[in-house]
């Protein structure tokens, strides 16, 4: 959870032994879950999400955000298609998260970025 607090700086509204709800500064929320538990997933703490992605309002939120998963991940990569900037990343569990702006709303999506592919 650490990591998506401090990359995106939510805040976790509810935390229970299996699962949490993550609310981000603008309102988006999240759950993160144990599916399985295994021996090696216990906590809460041990679980990620399978891939997430993510837009911001503007290109210096995404600025600010690129640097913080840098922090976590050094080849983070950013690149732009079609007015859209991607921040691509990996979170601590090896799954990508990929960064947008500006968000779908600001402009509707036509194209996914060829590093999805």
């Amino acid at each position: 959870m650490s990591f998506y607090q401090d990359v995106f700086e939510c805040r976790v509204a509810i935390r229970e032994s299996d699962s949490a709800l993550l609310i981000s500064p603008d309102g988006f929320q999240f759950y993160l879950r144990i599916a399985n538990r295994s021996a090696h997933m216990q906590r809460i703490e041990d679980v990620g999400v399978k891939q997430i992605i993510w837009s911001t309002d503007s290109a210096a939120e995404l600025a600010q955000i690129e640097e913080r998963l840098r922090s976590f991940y050094p080849s983070t990569y950013t690149n732009t298609t079609n007015g859209i900037t991607f921040v691509d990343g990996i979170d601590p569990d090896g799954n990508r998260v990929l960064i947008t702006t500006p968000t779908p709303a600001q402009l509707p999506r036509e194209v996914i970025d060829r590093r999805m592919r």
